[in-house]
């Protein structure tokens, strides 16, 4: 995978149009599917006059995922940068199921279905404790910046596609696990509060989907993780 992203990094411009097939939109970016390796998409910013300074915080929190070797197994990792026909932008892993489609957000999911199965409540637990589990910050924890994919019928799983990262002003702050800890904790379970209200017809259980309130433990060691 390095040895190919390096080759598309340093290869000419990527064309682009207006009517490439895009992906998704939102305040900051647009992302589009690579024209030659369907694994991969392109996030573009928008012209937002935030959308630049986004583009370059998020490259820089990446790359210190990378430095730490951190597990990024539930998050649509980024693959180095790029320059396309309309500007520069960003390569990321392109997430999708294995009929080829872009995975459904999880709000699509909430919306269209009366109850939610108890399958995708594990699955949100699941990725609490993994981002705590790996100290992961988010700043955007959206429904819509994550999908469910479907591997196959018994491999599925959420993944976060956009919004990594921390918008604060002293990241300094967040070399102390600590307090990484409390920020992932409080916005996990304003995300989930969030959930509960934007889907009251969804049974979204707090008490299994909050986190905190008892020990967390690492499953990696099974010893507590603070």
């Amino acid at each position: 995978m390095l040895l190919r992203v390096i080759s598309i990094v340093h290869q000419n411009l990527i064309n682009l149009s207006s009517d490439s097939q895009i992906i998704g939109r939102g305040l900051f970016c647009s992302c589009y599917l690579h024209p030659e390796d369907n694994s991969i998409c392109i996030k573009l910013p928008t012209a937002h006059k935030k959308a630049r300074k986004r583009q370059k915080a998020d490259e820089a929190y990446y790359q210190k995922l990378h430095q730490n070797k951190a597990d990024l197994a539930s998050i649509s990792d980024y693959l180095g940068s790029c320059q396309t026909t309309l500007g520069s932008g960003q390569l990321y892993q392109y997430i999708k199921d294995s009929n080829g489609k872009t995975s459904k957000t999880l709000n699509h999911y909430l919306s269209n279905y009366s109850k939610t199965t108890e399958e995708l409540c594990s699955h949100l637990a699941k990725l609490g404790r993994y981002l705590l589990e790996n100290h992961i910050l988010v700043s955007d924890l959206h429904g819509n910046n994550i999908v469910f994919q479907h591997l196959s019928k018994n491999s599925k799983k959420l993944m976060i596609v956009d919004g990594i990262g921390d918008r604060v002003i002293f990241t300094a702050l967040n070399y102390f696990n600590s307090i990484k800890e409390g920020k992932i904790i409080r916005r996990w379970n304003r995300f989930i509060r969030r959930l509960q209200n934007d889907h009251p017809s969804a049974s979204l259980p707090k008490e299994k989907l909050y986190l905190g309130g008892e020990a967390f433990i690492n499953t990696k060691t099974t010893n507590p993780a603070r």
